[in-house]
């Protein structure tokens, strides 16, 4: 299989300044932002959205030219069938707030964080492995490199509906299966990110993303609207997006 480098945007809906500190109340998605010796989990909605960076700070193609020359990094990659390239600012914490319970963060400017998600193709099975780099921007440099997880194999379809629950509490499980899954329909026409609509998204129970017009498919959803139950069928990313195929309402 011919191997391609794809380059994805990650970008936080909770980041529409990035620059300037960032204020955000703990207990939910993001963890392991340790301030005397605890750990803090930090609440933040996010959305994967072609086209938008959060890295005002630095260059995404120059960024990504630094980490593809790495030796260490292309020993990953030349066996890969597959892997996309997430470029963002590198959050550091501030300052800790109310026992742990609101986290500061200001960003390292002049650096970049650049995530590879490598995908192989096994079949019916899919083997998925992360790997992060911290690049110095102004040396033209990486400062660190890691693997973050070892390649995970997991089934490209997850048969039957998934509940929400066990989607959310296994992300790691479900990235990159296909899935079905139920729930209720909001902020459909009404996403925003930096002042802009984006009429291709609606939430689910609150919980997830669902993309419905995307690179691979385009779902109609004329008949569907806030409130609806649907049933969505599509690729799980991450962090709590689906990529939809079949929307079906209930």
């Amino acid at each position: 299989m011919q191997k391609t480098k794809r380059l994805a945007l990650l970008s936080l809906l909770l980041l529409a300044s990035v620059g300037s500190a960032v204020v955000a109340q703990a207990s939910g998605v993001f963890g392991g932002l340790a301030s005397s010796g605890e750990d803090v989990e930090i609440k933040m909605r996010t959305v994967i959205v072609p086209g938008i960076t959060t890295t005002p700070h630095a260059s995404t193609e120059k960024a990504t030219d630094i980490v593809l020359m790495d030796s260490w990094i292309q020993e990953f990659l030349d066996g890969a069938d597959n892997y996309i390239l997430q470029v963002s600012d590198v959050l550091d914490v501030k300052n800790v707030y109310d026992g742990g319970k609101t986290v500061e963060l200001e960003t390292r400017v002049g650096f970049a964080k650049v995530t590879i998600k490598i995908t192989n193709d096994y079949g019916e099975e899919i083997g998925v492995q992360y790997i992060e780099a911290i690049v110095d921007m102004v040396n033209e440099e990486i400062t660190e490199r890691y693997e973050v997880t070892p390649e995970v194999i997991k089934p490209k379809v997850k048969e039957g509906i998934t509940p929400l629950s066990e989607l959310m509490n296994n992300h790691s499980d479900y990235y990159d299966v296909i899935v079905t899954v139920s729930g209720k329909v909001s902020l459909l026409g009404e996403t925003t990110l930096l002042g802009e609509v984006f009429e291709s998204l609606f939430e689910l129970d609150e919980l997830v993303t669902v993309v419905y017009s995307h690179e691979e498919a385009t779902v109609d959803v004329s008949g569907i609207e806030n409130g609806d139950t649907v049933t969505v069928t599509g690729k799980f990313a991450d962090p709590n997006l689906i990529y939809a195929t079949k929307i079906e309402k209930q």
